[in-house]
């Protein structure tokens, strides 16, 4: 059986014992959660280590590992959803890839700038979400915020964020999704994180940079 498949069937049959997702019509988790999910796959390559960052369902990171071989860790702070995950891992026999239940800032203590990429779909804004995941980054690495419409706005909010955290804005991708406009925001990280970021006790998210 195709994987997509298998995987859109455990989603739908799981989301009915407690909300993994509000998609829940396997016509539109085809589009806003596969398709969504893979309008970044050409920035992944071959060896890649890959974080994500707040993964839910498996979203983006689980339809990218299904289409290419890479190393993915995702990392959410719901437990229920992180099982969901590493069930869909098991089923599909997806090797070098793990869900693991941790928050950002207390995964960050142990695993700073250890990845290639750090994706991120529908978390928090972008000064929140640059917090959470420059830290991870090698120096040289891209951070990927998967976005809508509204993008630019939070880039222009997120100025300062960039400028304390090392990133640097390369590229906004504007997709058309079947009418609906998605935009990636590539930051590459240009310097080292101070180690005092992320900070704990939801700081990033109460009171952004």
């Amino acid at each position: 059986m195709d994987k997509f498949v298998k995987y859109q069937e455990m989603l739908i049959e799981t989301n009915k014992k407690f909300n993994l997702t509000s998609i829940d019509d396997p016509k539109e988790i085809k589009i806003k959660h596969f398709e969504d999910s893979l309008t970044i796959k050409n920035y992944i390559n071959k060896g890649m280590k890959v974080l994500d960052i707040g993964s839910g369902a498996g979203f983006p990171g689980i339809p990218l590992r299904i289409e290419k071989d890479f190393d993915l860790t995702l990392i959410d702070s719901v437990n229920k959803k992180v099982n969901f995950m590493n069930e869909v891992i098991e089923e599909l026999g997806l090797d070098n890839t793990r869900a693991i239940h941790v928050r950002a800032e207390d995964f960050a203590k142990d695993h700073r700038e250890e990845f290639d990429l750090v994706i991120s779909r529908a978390v928090a804004n972008l000064s929140t979400l640059l917090e959470y995941g420059l830290p991870f980054l090698k120096v040289g690495g891209i951070f990927i915020a998967m976005k809508g419409p509204k993008a630019e706005e939070e880039i222009e909010e997120a100025q300062n964020a960039l400028k304390i955290l090392g990133g640097e804005l390369i590229n906004i991708d504007t997709i058309d999704l079947h009418g609906n406009t998605r935009k990636n925001i590539l930051i590459k990280k240009v310097r080292s994180t101070k180690k005092k970021y992320p900070r704990g006790k939801n700081q990033a998210k109460k009171n952004p940079l």
